[in-house]
């Protein structure tokens, strides 16, 4: 009698402990369920993203343009500019020119009487130009050495640019450059004519220069510029703007748009150029994706995580 009891009380242990278990497992398994739904969508609208300032684009194929970027400064064309210098040693008697004044060539800029002769001379402006330096004033003993005016044909100008190291084995002459101003605005479209072959010891650079065309006077000699070097170009087969690329867990990612919302698409990423990314991996050409404000749907996405925790 008393084995049956222990017998029957065992089994039943048994039964409560295979229970348990059994519940606890049926616990562990509903998170498996949820993440096998499918894949995350952040369900907008069209309506609602067009509102949201959302903009949508289509993969496909982009010129990617791979550039190096440059700083700069404006100055004047060195092979038409000229210095001036008295002829014979004596004192200044008169100035006529100032500097930014306009000089037509054999136009009077100073006059010196000469120490030997006490006889005054004139010195002329030797091309068409502006008068970019001044160094003499009315008394000033001047000698055939000093320079006392720097005129200079303002028609065309140089953009130098400073290559340091680790560019010098991309740059070279011949290639575009996009130049835009200090203040981001587009300035040209030009091309490197000279690279020098030394560099400059104090900064470690070389200098790039591009000459571009200034009968317009927009270009101002010691305005900073930056530069955008074209090293490379080609053809992305599938592409997107740069501006929807998102992170997610680390890595590039895309919101695709679908029927149901945004889907987060993990993508792999190539050459880059300012506007678009190649896309080398988890987009197909023809597929519509997230760019402008891309980001809003990536906040709309963290937003939902954070409130199913």
């Amino acid at each position: 009698m008393n084995r049956q009891i222990v017998r029957l009380f065992a089994m039943g242990c048994l039964i409560t402990v295979a229970g348990l278990a059994a519940c606890s497992k049926e616990k562990k398994a509903a998170p498996v369920e949820k993440r096998a739904a499918g894949p995350q969508v952040v369900a907008i609208t069209p309506q609602a993203a067009k509102a949201a300032g959302i903009q949508i684009a289509i993969a496909g194929p982009a010129d990617i343009r791979e550039t190096i970027a440059l700083f700069g400064t404006v100055r004047s064309n060195g092979e038409k500019e000229q210095n001036v210098r008295a002829r014979y040693p004596g004192t200044v008697r008169s100035v006529r020119k100032s500097i930014g004044d306009t000089v037509a060539r054999g136009e009077t800029l100073l006059t010196v009487e000469s120490s030997s002769s006490l006889q005054t001379y004139a010195i002329t402006s030797p091309i068409n130009g502006t008068v970019l330096d001044r160094k003499a004033n009315v008394g000033d003993t001047v000698d055939g050495v000093t320079i006392l005016m720097r005129v200079t044909d303002l028609s065309s100008a140089w953009v130098e640019f400073a290559v340091f190291a680790r560019d010098l084995g991309h740059v070279r002459a011949g290639m575009p450059v996009r130049v835009t101003a200090a203040d981001g605005h587009f300035l040209a479209q030009v091309r490197l004519d000279y690279v020098a072959p030394s560099g400059d010891s104090g900064n470690q650079s070389v200098v790039a220069r591009a000459t571009v065309d200034n009968s317009g006077k927009e270009w101002v000699p010691g305005q900073f510029v930056s530069g955008d070097v074209a090293i490379s170009e080609f053809q992305a087969p599938v592409a997107v703007l740069s501006a929807a690329l998102q992170t997610m867990d680390g890595k590039p990612a895309v919101f695709v748009q679908t029927a149901r919302g945004f889907e987060p698409r993990l993508v792999g990423v190539g050459r880059r150029s300012q506007t678009a990314v190649e896309i080398t991996d988890g987009l197909h050409a023809g597929e519509r994706y997230a760019t402008t404000n891309s980001y809003l749907v990536k906040a709309d996405l963290l937003k939902g995580e954070a409130e199913e925790e």
